[in-house]
């Protein structure tokens, strides 16, 4: 099992922060993934599933995912359920650090699948350096948008 997290001080407020990231179509502008899509729900409730390519390292997949908890302003987490080799479990938890900053902790839980445990050592790499990447993105992204108006409007 390979196990990362990641915090990054955000200077928005956590429910700037929540809104953004639970937009499932905005997901490739700061997540691993392209041709973000919803399948079902909003992206901001419990549910709610969307499917993503995600790119980890070389590999590519077409991967199925359902918001498993959502607490508007604290709390957000997705798991793999369709498409993948291996489990894979994201969660963002946001905490007030100050007058309009954020204290982001972003973690991802991936357990690889028969013989693609073989290259756990590649994946674990990348498992680890993903997530900080995203997680820079994403305080970048928000940052520095002017209005957070949802992506699915």
């Amino acid at each position: 099992m390979i196990r990362s997290e990641t915090e990054q001080t955000i200077a928005r407020s956590a429910e700037d922060i929540w809104t953004y990231a639970a937009d499932i179509l905005r997901h490739p502008d700061w997540m691993g993934v392209t041709d973000a899509q919803i399948l079902h729900g909003q992206g901001s409730e419990v549910g709610a599933r969307g499917r993503e390519r995600l790119m980890l390292g070389p590999f590519r997949w077409d991967v199925d995912f359902e918001v498993t908890e959502a607490v508007p302003g604290r709390r957000l987490v997705w798991q793999s359920v369709a498409g993948s080799p291996f489990h894979l479990e994201v969660a963002l938890d946001l905490a007030p650090a100050g007058p309009n900053a954020t204290r982001a902790t972003y973690a991802a839980v991936i357990q690889m699948r028969g013989l693609w445990r073989l290259l756990m050592p590649l994946v674990a790499m990348e498992g680890k350096a993903g997530p900080e990447r995203e997680l820079k993105r994403l305080k970048e992204n928000v940052e520095t948008a002017v209005a957070m108006a949802p992506a699915t409007s």
